[in-house]
């Protein structure tokens, strides 16, 4: 496979899974269950009375995130941006003391992906700068549909449009890759409110129905369409036939594939590569980065063109390996600006996970 500007024929064939290949990357299915059987008899009252109890958590647990969620909405749309920075720094560090479980997801991610390059304290002054980071996202997100053209145009300074301008002229759409990095929200309400371009963007809907709604409104007020994510095939491919611009975030853990992700195999979607296969759409890198005074470069970076080689098993590692790579690239530059947060690492490879005894 060679990944350059030709554009590759349409592939119609179903991805074969399971299988492998070399240089210790690994694809393979990754069953919903989790190969336990349920027991039957007595234990049956006991773990339905425990599943009824975490029904009941989340549910609350989404109705406190939910008015929360609100307040801040509120709050959002009535404080000038100046002030909004200042409650997002100090919600981050909020979050960051009351969040255990995120804090030691961070730290645990930063550890995998650093070693020994950073001390404990560096790790977890980083993980602060994450919560804060986020934080500040979070408020710039609600008070979003209140920005005018000329407010984001203030806000972002744009790069290497010229690529997003070749990308559209092959008439096949345009797969925007990006990540959950910087201010990815920003950068589609500034193409589609300040650029013009007709973008739709890929997105798993909260856990939280009215959350959904909330959060889905706002994007879609910024002017680009949401596609919820486990539906998305279809309709991306539509709208890559519109011509349309289409964005992902491959950077979260999956079971599609195996491939490395700061020195470790990560599970990894497949979804990108495949859709570039099928379409012929190119895919085009895409970073926005929060600078020092709360302003944003937004850096569209030169495309990659799948061109098929004949193994699709092959095309698909070796395109996801290349994203991979990108946005490593730019998650090093600046690593405050990812979302340690996720447990990235958490799906394993199959061979990993029942590897034998090696004890005597």
């Amino acid at each position: 496979m060679q990944l350059g500007f030709s554009s590759p024929q349409a592939l119609r064939t179903p991805l074969l899974l399971p299988f492998r290949l070399g240089r210790g990357i690994i694809i393979a299915r990754m069953d919903g269950g989790n190969g336990r059987q349920a027991k039957a008899g007595e234990d049956a009252p006991v773990k339905s009375t425990a599943r009824r109890q975490v029904g009941l958590l989340k549910r609350l647990s989404g109705f406190a995130g939910r008015i929360a969620l609100l307040g801040l909405h509120h709050l959002a749309k009535r404080v000038p941006l100046p002030l909004l920075y200042r409650v997002g720094e100090w919600l981050g560090r909020l979050a960051y003391r009351l969040s255990r479980r995120y804090r030691t997801v961070a730290e645990r991610n930063l550890q995998m992906a650093y070693g020994d390059q950073w001390t404990r304290q560096q790790r977890q002054q980083m993980v602060r700068q994450v919560f804060i980071h986020f934080a500040k996202s979070l408020m710039e997100f609600l008070v979003g549909d209140g920005l005018s053209s000329d407010d984001l145009r203030r806000m972002v300074r744009l790069v290497g449009e010229e690529h997003l301008q070749w990308c559209l002229q092959q008439g096949k759409g345009t797969l925007v890759i990006t990540a959950h990095y910087g201010n990815w929200e920003i950068a589609a309400r500034y193409l589609t409110q300040c650029k013009g371009y007709v973008l739709n963007v890929v997105a798993r809907d909260a856990d939280d129905t009215a959350t959904t709604v909330l959060v889905n409104r706002i994007r879609e007020q910024g002017g680009y369409r949401v596609i919820p994510r486990g539906q998305a095939a279809r309709a991306v491919l539509q709208a890559l036939k519109r011509n349309e611009l289409v964005a992902l975030l491959p950077d979260q853990n999956a079971g599609d594939l195996f491939v490395p992700f700061f020195g470790r195999l990560a599970g990894t979607v497949a979804g990108p590569a495949l859709l570039a296969l099928r379409s012929g759409a190119p895919l085009l890198p895409v970073f926005c980065t929060r600078q020092p005074d709360n302003t944003y470069l937004f850096e569209i970076l030169p495309p990659l063109v799948v061109q098929p080689s004949g193994s699709k098993e092959r095309d698909v590692t070796e395109t996801m390996t290349r994203l991979n790579a990108i946005i490593e690239q730019q998650i090093r530059k600046h690593p405050s600006q990812w979302l340690w947060l996720h447990n990235r690492w958490k799906t394993r490879p199959p061979e990993e996970v029942y590897a034998p005894s090696t004890a005597d």
